[in-house]
Order: C-alpha cells, then structure tokens, then sequence
C-alpha cells in the first residue's frame, strides 16, 4: 500500500468513525421512549417584535427589546441597564460596559434550542451544574428584562455537554429559572469571565514603540525628563533631558515605566466626585510620536494604587483620534490599577536613574581597558594584591 493510499484509507476511516460516534449518539436517543424537540429555548427572546419583512427576514427581534441584564453566581452579582442608548453597570456607578458583551449574551441566549428534557430531580442538578445559584454552586443565572420590566429570559446555565462537541453549535444543559425540569439544549452562551469584564475595562493602550517621551512630577515638580533616542542600528535608548556628565537614565527602568500604559485594564472604577486625592501624587506624563500627551496621576489609597488620567495633544495632531478615545474611557473616573502593573507606575526615583560608566579609553583608565580603581591609578589590581577574606594572592598578579 503506498502512503498516499494509506492517508487516504485513514482519512475515509476517520469520518466513518466521527459519523459512527454521532450515529451512535443520535440513534440513541431516537430509539428510547424520550422526546426531542427543536424549538426556541425562550421564543419571547427568538419572536419578531414587529412583522416580518417582504424577503423573509425579522425586522426587529425581540432581543433588542432587552434593557436590563442580572447575572449571578456564587460569589458575584451584576446588575446591567441601558439608559440613553448606553449599557451601564449599575453596581459600578453606571460605568459603561461592552456593547459586544451584552449583545453576544442575549444573541446567544435567543439562538438557544431545546433538545432533550433531562432531570427535574434536584438531589441530581449538580451533575449538570444547574442548581439554584448559591454558595459553592457551579451555575450562573442570567435574566433578562424588558423595558415595561417584561421577563424576556431567565436562565440557569449549566455545563457544556460532552455528546454535543460534534454539532457545531454546541450544547450544554440549562434550567429555567423557577422550573423543576432542566433541559439541553443546542447551543453555547458564552459569559464573561466575571462581573467586571462586563465592563469596558481596558482604558489605555499605547505600545512601548510610540512613546517619544516619560517624565516624571513629584508634589508639582518636575524631578525626571527623559526622551527616547534612536542609533543608527535602531536600537533605542531613553535619555535624560538636559544631558548630565556624571549620571544617565536608567533606560531598563524608564522603559518598565512605560508599560503603564499598554493594554492597561482596571480592577475597580469609582467617579471621581467620590474619591478624595491625595495631595502632592505622583505624575507621570507620557508624550507620543503622533502627539498624545497623557497624564496619569497615581495615589496609594487603602493600599491600593489608583489612577487618574488626563489625555490631550496639540491642534491638528494625528494622534487626536487617540486623545478622545482615552478621554471617553477615563474623563470623571479614578481607576484601581493591577497589582502586576503598580510597579510601573510607582518605580522609586532614585531607580530611574544611574552613574555614568567611567571611560574605557583615557585619563582615569585602567590597564586593558578595565575603570581605574581609586587610589591605584592605571591598575585595576596591583601585584601581589589579595581577595579580602581569602589572603591568597590573586594568580597571575605579581607572583
């Protein structure tokens, strides 16, 4: 048999075998007394708000009749409204939440199908994750409403189903909020990891190479100015501003600083009506090639460090577009930043900052090229000099 026969006789057995397994699947449950169905989960989600257009297609589902979202689990709870066209996470002071959250969860809820009714038993809702939420429990509820306050969906999620990983929809087992019977369905609803990544939670995001320029106020004054320099290799290095003879900037620090800023995301948000700043913050400022100037003032506030910021760029510069996408995240809010990002934005002034190498070459140089050592001028060891602590003299050196 030659190989291409043999890839071709294991690829036909591959398929035979996948169509066996769903065969399998399918013949079982046709061939017992229970029930299948094919019909919308939550038809007041799936139904036309308004007649169905000439080609066919619904004009306006009910799913976009959805105002307010609750989700549950063991340990959090998230209430989500739409006012003035905007999704707001109430629990958060209204700060905004992702659009693509909110219409990925109803969609997909709307799509969900029943397929086979499965346990009403209670004792037994923990196998498929469907038990009332509570403390330790695996499910998740979600209920959606209407404008009036209409319940358009109130669901119990469960886990996916391990006979459905064939169809490409998925499957998993739910239960309807309120009902004994749980159900699976055909279908997968996707929801964020936790209540906050409902939230639009990444606010900044400027890649290290854009940033032209790091400095640094303490109590209103400026104690750092650096500025990314370019060799000729392209091989890039921030320096202080103006140059000084004796130090330099540390550049590995200066360019930790400047991760601050990119993909930041928040762990907590609060309006800054309500949080009382610290006078005398830190302020660093970060000037990009495009233009954008942005200030992010940071506070230790119970022991966590929080952000505000402050994004603008002069008339006519490219990066305006940048300018008002950061301002529309972050105008009127403070932010708790990560715990692995606090360390960019509060980097010790003392660390951002080095001596100067003393010359290779020259007046002060030691022998082969080695930095004089004081008191022993033009040696870097003089002969016959021992390690403290060893007594033995150094081999090779004057012996």
């Amino acid at each position: 048999m030659t190989p291409k026969n043999f890839i071709v006789l294991a690829g036909i057995t591959a398929v035979a075998v996948v169509g066996a397994i769903v065969a399998t699947i399918i013949e079982s449950r046709v061939g017992s007394d229970i029930q299948l169905y094919d019909e919308p989960m939550f038809p007041k989600l799936a139904d036309c708000a308004v007649p169905v257009t000439p080609d066919g297609n619904c004009a306006k589902p009910r799913a976009n009749d959805a105002t307010r979202i609750t989700y549950r689990t063991a340990t959090e709870t998230a209430v989500i409204e739409q006012k003035d066209g905007v999704w707001r996470y109430v629990d958060k002071y209204g700060y905004p939440v992702s659009t693509g959250n909110v219409r990925s969860v109803i969609g997909s809820i709307a799509s969900l199908r029943k397929l086979e009714p499965k346990t009403s038993d209670a004792a037994r809702y923990p196998s498929l994750a469907v038990e009332d939420v509570g403390p330790s429990a695996r499910s998740r509820e979600v209920i959606v409403e209407g404008a009036n306050g209409e319940r358009l969906a109130a669901v119990i999620l469960g886990r996916a189903s391990g006979t459905m990983q064939f169809d490409p929809l998925g499957g998993m087992y739910l239960r309807v909020a309120g009902e004994a019977r749980s159900w699976l369905v055909r279908g997968t609803v996707v929801l964020p990891p936790s209540a906050t990544d409902w939230m639009e939670r990444q606010i900044v995001h400027v890649p290290g190479p854009d940033i032209k320029a790091i400095q640094v106020k303490e109590e209103g004054q400026l104690v750092l100015n650096t500025e990314k320099e370019v060799d000729p290799n392209g091989v890039s290095r921030y320096q202080l501003v103006p140059r000084d003879e004796k130090i330099q900037a540390a550049d590995s620090a200066v360019k930790q600083v400047a991760t601050a800023i990119v993909s930041l995301q928040f762990d907590d948000v609060r309006p800054a009506s309500m949080v009382q700043w610290p006078e005398g913050s830190r302020e660093l400022i970060f000037t990009t090639f495009d233009g954008l100037i942005l200030s992010a003032e940071v506070a230790e506030i119970d022991g966590r460090t929080w952000a505000r910021f402050k994004a603008s760029a002069a008339p006519g510069a490219t990066g305006m577009a940048r300018v008002k996408q950061i301002a529309d995240a972050t105008t009127g809010w403070v932010f708790q930043m990560p715990t692995f990002k606090a360390p960019a934005f509060n980097r010790l002034l003392a660390e951002l900052t080095e001596t100067k190498a003393a010359p290779t070459t020259g007046p002060g140089a030691g022998a082969g090229g080695f930095p004089g050592v004081p008191g022993l001028p033009g040696r870097l060891t003089p002969p016959g000099a021992t390690i403290p602590g060893l007594g033995a003299p150094i081999p090779g050196l004057g012996r």
